[in-house]
């Protein structure tokens, strides 16, 4: 469900109203994620990785408010009790398609679903629909994570659609998996609104991603 914002008694009028007038209030925070467990795990039960820390990353989004604020077609802010994710999947012989992979808290659920998505893309479908159905109906109730496994990256810039301006809802990279000693990372980038979202709330953001992840990867969520 969405919800319009009165702005004159929201907790974040003064950071909004501040942030607002900049030409762009974006910004990109890259770090790494321990992913160690997961791997392992993923790796021994023959699940997808791409999948476990998809969800993951949507869960926390899930849970922490900040990044489920958006501007709409009409100028309000709005909150969105939920939101899914669309990420590029890559299709044999060509580039990528688009998919809209619904939130569930239920893992098993979201895996299904999402295995399903994405192992079953029409062949002759257009790459960029799920993303076109939200510029049409200029609501935003997702994040977007789009995945580079065969590359490590430090940092990322992202593309606009409007000079000046940054994005509707934030935007996410995934990389390539590395050591850390006898650890293992991945590269994650998210590209957010100032005016909504502040540095301390990436942080709780990027823990909330390592904590699920290891939930998975113990059995805490069952599958």
């Amino acid at each position: 469900m969405k919800h319009i914002i009165d702005i004159d008694t929201w907790e974040r009028r003064d950071n909004y109203g501040f942030f607002r007038t900049f030409l762009n209030s974006w910004y990109s925070v890259t770090t790494e994620i321990d992913c160690t467990e997961a791997s392992a795990a993923a790796k021994q039960s023959g699940h997808s990785f791409f999948l476990y820390y998809l969800y993951a990353v949507l869960r926390s989004a899930n849970e922490v408010d900040e990044l489920r604020y958006r501007t709409d077609k009409n100028g309000q802010v709005v909150f969105h009790d939920r939101v899914d994710i669309i990420s590029p999947i890559a299709v044999p012989g060509k580039t990528f398609y688009t998919v809209r992979i619904p939130y569930h808290e239920d893992f098993k659920h979201f895996y299904a679903e999402a295995y399903a998505l994405i192992t079953n893309i029409p062949e002759d479908g257009d790459p960029y629909n799920a993303e076109r159905v939200l510029m049409q109906q200029g609501d935003y109730d997702v994040v977007h994570l789009s995945a580079v496994p065969k590359m490590y990256f430090t940092s990322t810039t992202y593309t606009v659609a409007e000079a000046g301006n940054g994005c509707s809802h934030p935007l996410m990279t995934t990389g390539k998996v590395v050591s850390r000693g006898e650890r293992l990372v991945f590269p994650l980038s998210i590209y957010v609104n100032h005016a909504f979202v502040d540095g301390s709330h990436l942080a709780s953001f990027f823990e909330k991603i390592e904590k699920h992840l290891k939930e998975i990867s113990h059995g805490q969520v069952v599958f």
